[in-house]
């Protein structure tokens, strides 16, 4: 079976790679059916596949291979495999698998390479499967790069005010009683774990979301991890704490689960941890994590579409993704200095979720586009083709006449960290990213679709579109500067500072980087209607449920 060797561009062969480093692996079986097909059609709204969901067990009937999946863990186990686990769905299992251990599973060794700054650890040929049906392995190739999209300090640059939760649900128009009846997954990494004791205090403080209860919201974890900076910073809760907050402000009548994996493990996708939330049967599942860059097209860094997103489309249940904190990269390797889109926000199947920052102009609330300095909402033009839906009203310059890839981000929320949250007691803001604006856009879908009927939900993608043509009110377009007079995306960072009693001349800064150079030569900016910043704008959760009803 091959793998995708895309991240090892540029880079040379340095030698066998550590025989001791964990690999975590993702085994997907062929389904019974042609699964990517229906999400395909499922996706697009000029199908008539499309809302055609199916139910969990109507999705087993036909698509799962459960005694097939139990014997891949069963293999998994029998060649030194930990922590296995077989989904509920049928098709993924996966383990933790030291690469001396993969190396005789596989029947292949794997290699280390390197340009001197960036690493990645790559198998030397296909895979040997010794099982039949597989459809994909994933994890096998391991790039040694920070994973999370909040890849920045805790604190952002500009602090702002920090909003009470009601005020800050009027800002963005959230509907009163939204959520009920609905599930959303959080998907975690375990060494980021919320304090209930925040969360309890949160709720109880003046301006509470309406209607929100701690009896709703709950964890689930399948590893312990120790407060790390794996996942690119060390928040001991704060991430988890943020991103719930965001998400009971917004759908305060919405169960809440924080599901807790390894998913910022080296060379972990997520694929495992995902088929696991959908074993939860929820309504929206939100991964705010960025797995890594897209430097031309998915296929060739990161393989096929994993079994999770094709299998969310298929039964109607939204999952939203970050765009990334590093502007017009997306996502940021050292060494490298052009703008890049980040995986999976590219991907068709899943719903892209940009920056943007709440404030006041001149006493009347707004929004334009985070960007602090030194991070910014990720966004611009993929390698990917663009979607046949993908034709919201905007700028000329991003109409498919002359844009012919996948625009990303698809809608945005606020990611200045202006939701006053609290960790270890202190409440505070200034904390965000776009996993933050994930969760945001994720329980908005959760309370618009609590209100309006099945045959009306926004379940993909392409519903954002559709509803942005015929109802524009339904989302705040996002056209003007922020309060440093930013309205772009371009990456602007910060001079390292000079050591003490510097004299000399003074060093280069570091580069800018601009994206959508062939549209916009000054870097992808916000402007009317559709962008590369903020694609749609964010969601005025109001005018979509009276639009949808």
């Amino acid at each position: 079976m091959p793998v995708p060797l895309g991240a090892l561009s540029g880079l040379h062969d340095a030698g066998p790679a550590d025989p001791k480093t964990v690999l975590h692996l993702a085994i997907e079986l062929q389904p019974k059916a042609d699964l990517e097909g229906l999400a395909t059609q499922m996706s697009d709204p000029a199908n008539p596949a499309h809302r055609q969901v199916l139910a969990l067990q109507a999705f087993l009937d036909r698509f799962s291979r459960i005694q097939d999946n139990r014997a891949v863990g069963t293999l998994l186990r029998a060649h030194g495999g930990t922590d296995v686990e077989v989904a509920g769905d049928g098709l993924v299992s996966g383990a933790l698998l030291r690469i001396s251990e993969a190396e005789k599973l596989f029947g292949v060794h794997w290699e280390k390479w390197t340009d001197g700054t960036r690493t990645v650890l790559a198998p030397s040929g296909p895979l040997n499967v010794p099982v039949a049906g597989v459809r994909d392995v994933r994890g096998a190739v391991v790039a040694t790069s920070p994973r999370l999209a909040d890849t920045r300090p805790s604190f952002t640059y500009f602090r702002g005010d920090w909003y009470e939760p009601a005020r800050f649900r009027s800002m963005t128009d959230a509907v009163d009683n939204g959520g009920g009846a609905q599930r959303i997954v959080l998907v975690e990494d375990a060494s980021d774990q919320f304090e209930v004791n925040d969360i309890r205090k949160f709720l109880a403080s003046d301006g509470a979301p309406p209607g929100a209860d701690m009896t709703r919201i709950t964890e689930r974890s399948f590893m312990f991890k120790s407060a790390s900076t794996e996942c690119g910073r060390d928040d001991r809760g704060q991430e988890a704490g943020l991103d719930v907050s965001s998400a009971v402000t917004m759908a305060p009548l919405a169960e809440i689960i924080a599901d807790y994996d390894d998913v910022c493990g080296g060379g972990n996708d997520g694929t495992l941890a995902l088929s696991r939330a959908l074993d939860l049967d929820p309504t929206v599942i939100v991964f705010p994590i960025v797995v890594g860059p897209v430097d031309t097209t998915i296929a060739a860094r990161y393989g096929l579409t994993p079994l999770p997103q094709l299998e969310a489309v298929v039964r109607g249940i939204p999952m939203v993704v970050p765009a990334g904190d590093d502007g017009a990269y997306g996502y940021k390797e050292t060494g490298i200095e052009r703008p890049r889109v980040a995986w999976p926000c590219v991907s068709i199947y899943v719903i892209c979720a940009g920056g943007t920052q709440l404030g006041d102009r001149d006493g009347v609330a707004d929004e334009g586009p985070w960007n602090d300095l030194a991070h910014a909402g990720g966004g611009g033009i993929s390698g990917e083709p663009r979607p046949s839906w993908q034709d919201a009203p905007g700028d000329f310059l991003f109409s498919t006449r002359y844009v012919h890839n996948r625009i990303v981000p698809d809608v945005a929320a606020d990611a200045a960290g202006h939701l006053r949250v609290y960790w270890h007691g202190y409440g505070l803001g200034g904390v965000g990213g776009t996993s933050e604006s994930a969760s945001i856009v994720g329980a908005e879908l959760a309370a618009i679709n609590s209100l309006v009927s099945p045959a009306h939900r926004l379940l993909t993608q392409s519903d954002l579109y559709v509803l942005a043509r015929t109802s524009p009110a339904a989302f705040r377009d996002v056209s003007r500067e922020n309060d440093r007079g930013w309205k772009d995306n371009t990456l602007r960072p910060r001079r390292a500072p000079l050591p003490k009693n510097f004299k000399g001349i003074l060093p280069s800064p570091p580069p800018m980087v601009k994206g959508c150079p062939d549209q916009q030569p000054d870097g992808c900016t916000v402007t009317t209607g559709f962008d590369a910043v903020t694609g749609i704008g964010s969601i005025k959760e109001r005018a979509a449920v009276d639009a949808l009803r």
